[in-house]
């Protein structure tokens, strides 16, 4: 038994418009069903029989239509004016404007999914990264970027690639900022250790003086003043190493935030950063660099994300 044949179908097969094949299923010429969803079906056998007893009307046969009514001039009732009954021509060219309003139709349709397909894969984004994808979306989804000739994955994965390329260059923007201002806080705190230098060493010189002038006089004293000095000086230097720790171990701190303010879910990054603040108070040694520190807080994110993709394999 033939497949039964839907009412595009056999729009095509008759090369008539829709609205003229369910025109001839309301008037019985052309035999129809409906299925039990409400849609039109055909058996094909009935559709051939349709085609091999309608005749072509001949391009000169006239049908009679209502008189026109008279002009505002006033002029005498016309006679009847007849018209030319649609040929099949006029029926093909009506069959292809319909056509070409579809495909319009369809092709907007096609675009507009796709945007909202990129729209989707922002929705996770800054609010300001996500207005700039929006625009760029507007801009480059159309059918000379995305053609109509490609299946829906590989249009879609063209507009993934646009939004994750619109988004690397926001991040990579971003980190340049960041770059930038920590290298304005590092040359900061270099000049203000300088000037500190500068001062304990001017103190020392002056230091050194008075105790030049009095070391024949108060060698005693002097001696004591020496060791209360190197007392003095351990102190200083052992606050000073507290503070380069805490310094390096904000650092770390600070760093850790970057790497996982963007692109991390916030559970994942909270405990991510808890294990760095843990691995830093454990491991950062005074005489650490930043980059140490960087590299460190990096190996425990890293460790994070492995740890997240065994368990995502394990689930899976």
């Amino acid at each position: 038994m033939d497949r039964l044949l839907s009412i595009g179908e056999v729009a095509k097969r008759l090369r008539v418009s829709v609205d003229v094949v369910r025109s001839l299923t309301e008037s019985g010429e052309l035999k129809g069903a409906r299925t039990g969803g409400g849609h039109r079906r055909y058996r094909p056998e009935e559709v051939e029989r349709w085609k091999a007893t309608r005749r072509a009307p001949a391009k000169n046969a006239r049908l009679e239509r209502p008189t026109r009514k008279p002009s505002n001039r006033g002029e005498i009732d016309e006679p009847d004016v007849e018209e030319d009954q649609p040929t099949l021509e006029d029926l093909d060219a009506e069959f292809e404007r319909q056509e070409r309003r579809e495909r319009a139709e369809a092709e907007r349709q096609r675009l507009e999914g796709l945007k909202r397909c990129g729209r989707d894969l922002a929705q996770l984004e800054p609010t300001d990264l996500r207005a700039r994808i929006f625009e760029d979306l507007e801009e480059f989804v159309s059918s000379k970027r995305v053609p109509p000739s490609l299946s829906v994955t590989e249009a879609q994965v063209i507009i993934a690639a646009r939004v994750r390329q619109i988004a690397k260059q926001y991040r990579d923007a971003e980190n340049q900022r960041l770059a930038r201002e920590r290298d304005a806080a590092a040359e900061r705190q270099r000049t203000e250790t300088e000037r500190q230098q500068r001062e304990r060493d001017a103190a020392a010189e002056r230091q050194q003086r008075e105790r030049d002038a009095a070391a024949e006089r108060q060698r005693v004293e002097d001696e004591r003043r020496k060791q209360e000095r190197e007392a003095d000086e351990q102190r200083r230097k052992q606050q000073e190493d507290e503070r380069k720790l805490k310094a390096l171990i904000d650092h770390g701190n600070t760093h850790a935030w970057c790497e996982t303010i963007n692109g991390w879910d916030r559970s994942e990054a909270e405990r991510a950063r808890r294990d760095v603040a843990r691995a830093l108070k454990e491991d950062v040694k005074v005489d650490w660099t930043e980059d140490e520190v960087d590299d460190l807080v990096d190996d425990v994110l890293n460790e994070g994300d492995e740890d997240e993709e065994e368990e995502g394999d394990e689930s899976w």
